[in-house]
This record gives C-alpha cells, structure tokens and sequence, in this order.
C-alpha cells in the first residue's frame, strides 16, 4: 500500500508477480539463502495455478477490505511517518539509537569562560519484526468452475484474510503485540514512557454527568501533560468507539456546536478520529512526529500461494511484514498522553 501524493488515501501496491511454478518455490527460497541473495516471497506469487486477473482480484479483495479496519495505521502510512526495512524476510529484529542530550549553554559577556565539556551519548534498542500472517485455501474444482462459467473468483476468504492481519497490526499499534526473545512490542496504550492523566472529574465521556466543557478540560490537561514532555504538537486524538456520538452532542445546551467542532477549534489539535480497537473509555493523543512514533514496512499486505493435495488444494497466506515504533528520548520524555480511569 502507498499514499497518494494529491489526496492523501491509501491505495494499491500491488506485488509483482513471478512467471514461474510455485510448487518448487520452497527450493527457490533455499537456493537463494545459499548463495546469498535476499529472499522474497515474490517466488510465491506465481502465474502457474492462478492467472494474472484472478490474482489482481485476489490483491484488490485482500487489500481493500485491509484498509477498511486500518484507522491509525493509515493515519501514519499518509502522514508519511514510515521506516521502510529491506529484505526484511531475512530479518526478525529491527534496530535503532537513542540519543542522550547536552547540558544547557553558558551566558557569559566575555564568550571565553569555558563550558562543561559534554558529549551525547547513544544506546541500542531493539524491536522484534514479526510476520502478521493469515491462511485461506481454494478447492481446484472451484477454481475450474469459476474459469468454466466465466464468473468472477469467489474472494470472501481474501476479504476476511485481510480483515485480520489488518485487525492484528491496528491492535499493535493501540494495544501492543507480543513479546519475542524479551523484546516486546509496545503500543499506545501501554509503552512505558506513556503520559497517563485520569479523567478531570472521574467521570468517563459517556457518563451522564459529563458536559462539553469538562469533556474540553480533558482534552486541555492532555496536552498540558505532553508540553511537560516537551511535546508541543501538532496533536491527534484517537476515541474509542463508544464515544462516537457523544462527541457530536451539543457543547452545550442550545449551543450551535457540537464537542467535535469545538475540541477542533483547540490550538495544535488537528485531527479527531474514532477507532475501533481502541479499548473503551480510554483516549489517546500522540504527537505525530518520527521521534515518537512511525511504522516500520518490511512487506506490504499481500498473498501468496502454494499447492497442496496432489494440487487439489490451493493454499494461500496473507501476511504482512509491519510493526508500530513508538519511541520514547533517553530522559523518557514520550509524545503519547492515554486519558483514563486511574
């Protein structure tokens, strides 16, 4: 997937597609590992069982119902907050450097007393670089009777394929993911470095006591709390579901406002969006900049095939090679505020 440059959305990137046989791709793999060349599921993506049409229908099903569920993860991916990983099916772990900061400079008239002599220093941190993976097969015979009866190939199973590994790395981005080898993959709502307010009167958004201004209050102390961090915006608010249609209520009575509009009107704050795997009652808001948060790309969601069953069973795998970097300075100053029940 990839932004487009004029509007902004998300659209296809479609794989390229290998002329040969896939059922020796496991071989082709082995033989590139030996002699050292990147492997790539592009041995996968063969043109031997599946034709060309049958897999671009194949990728537009698998992708489109992908971007339905993808909120924040698009949010970053056209933002351009994107660190692209090459041949990253020969790499399970992505690293980076934090960086320490100086002491404050002198004031002095003359410019000549001397200043501490200082250095930056770096640290390594390491973040796993999983595979979001999904398996569907196609009977042969269905196959044959789609090509028969020249009716389109039946892609429901590509859809919900998509669905899912789409769920899965949404859900990492707000909720973290696993840990592998130690190292675990951090989300919004429970990185270490996180900023953590309660709700101003203890009351959740959906609570009936809560007005527009107290909702406006929160929103102010989260960006209070992030200023302290030396965040200063611009600003994005992720909301859980169920907080959908409380912000468009009235701000206040008889008021020709709703929430939404006037929580937009607030300096810094550029973006409202409503997600779904965001758990309830908790609210986010991130400083969209790369030295807090950008998502690392080995492999773009797409299929690949293989046959089974004397090559009576087609099988197939959507995957995707992506993980949220959510990152924190070396004082642990952090772009990200989660507004909750403490």
């Amino acid at each position: 997937m990839k932004k487009n440059a004029d509007t902004g959305p998300i659209t296809l990137d479609r794989p390229p597609l290998y002329g040969g046989s896939g059922r020796w791709a496991g071989e082709r793999l082995l033989k590139a590992l030996q002699e050292g060349r990147p492997i790539s599921p592009l041995e996968l993506r063969t043109l031997d069982t599946l034709r060309k049409d049958e897999w671009i229908n194949l990728d537009t099903a698998l992708v489109e119902e992908g971007t339905i569920r993808l909120r924040g993860v698009a949010d970053l991916m056209a933002a351009g907050l994107t660190i692209p990983v090459t041949n990253a099916m020969g790499k399970t772990i992505f690293q980076w450097e934090k960086m320490t900061d100086m002491n404050p400079a002198e004031v002095s008239l003359s410019g000549v007393a001397r200043t501490e002599d200082d250095r930056v220093e770096f640290s390594l941190s390491s973040l796993p670089l999983p595979i979001t993976h999904k398996d569907f097969n196609l009977n042969l015979r269905t196959l044959a009777g789609s090509r028969m009866t020249g009716e389109p190939l039946d892609t429901t199973q590509a859809r919900v394929a998509g669905r899912l590994v789409s769920e899965q790395l949404e859900s990492m981005l707000f909720v973290g993911g696993k840990t592998f080898g130690g190292n675990p993959i951090y989300g919004y709502l429970n990185h270490p470095s996180r900023n953590e307010i309660d709700f101003g009167d203890n009351y959740a958004w959906t609570h009936a006591s809560k007005t527009g201004a107290t909702i406006l209050a929160d929103v102010l102390n989260m960006i209070i709390a992030l200023e302290g961090d030396r965040m200063f915006g611009p600003y994005w608010l992720y909301v859980p579901s169920g907080y959908s249609t409380v912000l468009e209520g009235d701000f206040k009575a008889a008021s020709d406002k709703t929430i939404r509009q006037r929580l937009m009107e607030v300096d810094r704050l550029v973006k409202i969006t409503v997600v779904d795997q965001l758990t309830a009652d908790n609210v986010v808001m991130v400083q969209p900049t790369r030295d807090v948060v950008a998502l690392v790309e080995g492999e773009p969601l797409q299929s690949v095939q293989w046959d089974v069953e004397g090559g009576f069973i087609v099988k197939f795998k959507a995957f995707q090679i992506a993980v949220p970097l959510i990152r924190a300075d070396a004082q642990g100053r952090c772009g990200v505020c989660v507004l909750k029940q403490l």
